[in-house]
């Protein structure tokens, strides 16, 4: 059975796994990948300013045989001296044309480093859902700090924050001190780079685990840390292929059963012994150990 939508802290549902087009699609034209996704079955798509590769996607929803209203789009303002300027609306309003749509189901502060002042861009993403361009507002890469310093005068927690979350980084004690501020408040993490052990740094102590949870459960190892990401983080996952075989495989995963506990636990137990962050590290450098 398809693992169910999740609910976040605003009442909206966002799906379990979003195709990423950042990354290795970065400022690349991906709009054939895109509608490889949605035709694989895909019905979440993350974006960003920054990626500069919205207008694929825009190009990909109209070229797709469906409705808007049946994919979840998130983008996300990330520039500071990008078209829009620092204005986080003026951003969200040039992505609009971009992807060629009326709203976006979510948007994020891609980086606490974007923001002149924390506390008033939150104010203005608040001031964003009001207004229906954005169905959620959410962060993204925010430290413990960040959510702290925002917390001061919010009215709503942010629905999710986007961070890299894997066997290998969950365990750092900034990431446990932010995951359960995190819990406190009902944000979600929207994990990227979940399968990092599997792509950065393969041969440590994780393969072998996953290795023989995929084999007992007639998974590959992708889709056991995929669902393992998902459940240990209490979240959803954004991830990528230009392999359209490698989008149904890791598609499929959300429609397995899910990881027993002592799968999920063994899995943490193997990251523990290893600790290896791929991205943002600008932003992470600065964060209290």
């Amino acid at each position: 059975m398809p693992t169910p939508a999740i609910t976040l802290n605003d009442g909206q549902t966002i799906p379990p796994i979003a195709f990423g087009t950042g990354t290795a699609l970065y400022a690349k034209e991906c709009t054939a990948l895109v509608l490889d996704a949605l035709e694989t079955g895909y019905r979440s798509l993350d974006a960003a300013q920054i990626y500069a590769n919205s207008q694929s996607i825009g190009d990909a929803l109209k070229q797709w045989n469906g409705k808007r209203d049946d994919v979840y789009v998130l983008t996300k303002w990330g520039k500071r001296d990008g078209e829009g300027g620092n204005d986080p609306r003026a951003v969200l309003e040039i992505e609009l044309k971009k992807l060629g749509v009326d709203y976006v189901d979510m948007y994020l502060i891609h980086s606490p480093l974007v923001p002149d002042d924390l506390q008033k861009a939150w104010a203005q993403m608040e001031e964003i859902k009001k207004s229906g361009l954005a169905r959620s507002v959410g962060v993204s890469n925010f430290r413990e700090e960040d959510i702290l310093e925002i917390s001061k005068t919010w009215t709503h927690a942010p629905a999710v924050n986007q961070i890299e979350y894997n066997p290998y980084n969950f365990h750092a004690p900034n990431m446990e001190r932010l995951t359960a501020l995190m819990k406190q408040h009902n944000i979600k993490i929207q994990c990227y780079g979940p399968l990092n052990s599997v792509h950065r740094v393969a041969g440590g102590p994780v393969d072998p685990v996953a290795d023989k949870i995929a084999k007992e459960r007639g998974s590959t190892p992708a889709q056991v840390l995929l669902l393992w990401a998902s459940q240990y983080g209490g979240g959803t996952v954004v991830t990528t292929s230009r392999n359209k075989q490698r989008q149904a495989e890791q598609l499929a995963a959300f429609s397995q059963p899910p990881l027993s506990a002592d799968e999920v636990s063994a899995i943490a137990q193997a990251g523990r012994g290893k600790f290896h962050r791929q991205f943002m590290k600008e932003v992470w450098d600065l964060a209290k150990a």
